[in-house]
């Protein structure tokens, strides 16, 4: 058997392009390594943090990202992940410009949501921020903005303060949960939610959590990374 080198990662299924923040990333977020039984590996994008991406976004901030996708694809990745689900803006052009699949946002699974959870079926999205997330973000992911519900976490301290303006690098992981938790049951009451998408990658850590209040389907990028690692290293059955 003749093995081929060159690259610089071997066996890795997931490549994840990462903004520049300081925040904790916990068990469960998709940039901390014990969240997944395989292999990741992170490409930093310097100079780009979630205010920038999410309310200062330029036509010419997609490069860094480009440049990012290249480079883990040359350096042996078998898929790319985005690390915030604000990336969907770029979702089509580096989905074109790479041979490897890219999943840049959690918000590329809502066609299949639809097709899984029908036509009737009310959809949340639970997001960091109603006011940034835009047309824009779900035409890149082949989707109507009207046909989602949608919900922010902009207005809770907590969540805010430390994601979002990036006042601290720490957080109340239990002040944290409780806004979480507590955004997303009233959320899905109001609503009446058939299923759940955290279009956030930092709510992915409470996600059994929510799933225990809410009591419906949750979906969020791990169910993507994860769906997406099978696809692209498959093991023997026997």
């Amino acid at each position: 058997m003749i093995l081929q080198g060159g690259k610089l990662y071997y066996d890795t299924p997931i490549g994840i392009l990462c903004l520049d923040s300081q925040f904790p990333k916990p068990r469960g977020h998709l940039r901390n390594p014990r969240t997944y039984p395989f292999p990741t590996v992170q490409y930093l994008i310097r100079g780009v943090d979630v205010a920038r991406l999410l309310f200062h976004p330029t036509p010419e901030l997609i490069e860094p990202f480009l440049e990012g996708a290249r480079e883990l694809e040359r350096q042996g990745v078998l898929a790319i992940a985005g690390s915030c689900g604000f990336m969907a803006r770029f979702q089509a052009r580096i989905a074109a410009e790479v041979r490897v699949p890219v999943l840049l946002s959690s918000l590329v699974q809502l066609p299949l949501l639809r097709l899984m959870h029908g036509e009737g079926a009310v959809i949340g999205v639970l997001t960091a921020s109603a006011r940034s997330l835009t047309q824009d973000h779900f035409a890149n992911c082949m989707t109507d903005r009207q046909s989602v519900r949608i919900q922010g976490m902009e207005h809770n301290p907590e969540f805010s303060e430390t994601i979002l303006e990036a006042k601290r690098n720490c957080f109340d992981m239990e002040r944290l949960q409780q806004e979480v938790v507590d955004t997303a049951t009233a959320f899905a009451a109001r609503e009446g939610l058939d299923a759940l998408l955290l279009e956030c990658t930092d709510l992915s850590a409470f996600a059994a959590p929510i799933q225990r209040a809410v009591n419906i389907p949750v979906y969020d990028i791990n169910t993507l990374v994860t769906y997406a690692a099978s696809a692209v290293m498959r093991q023997d059955y026997c």
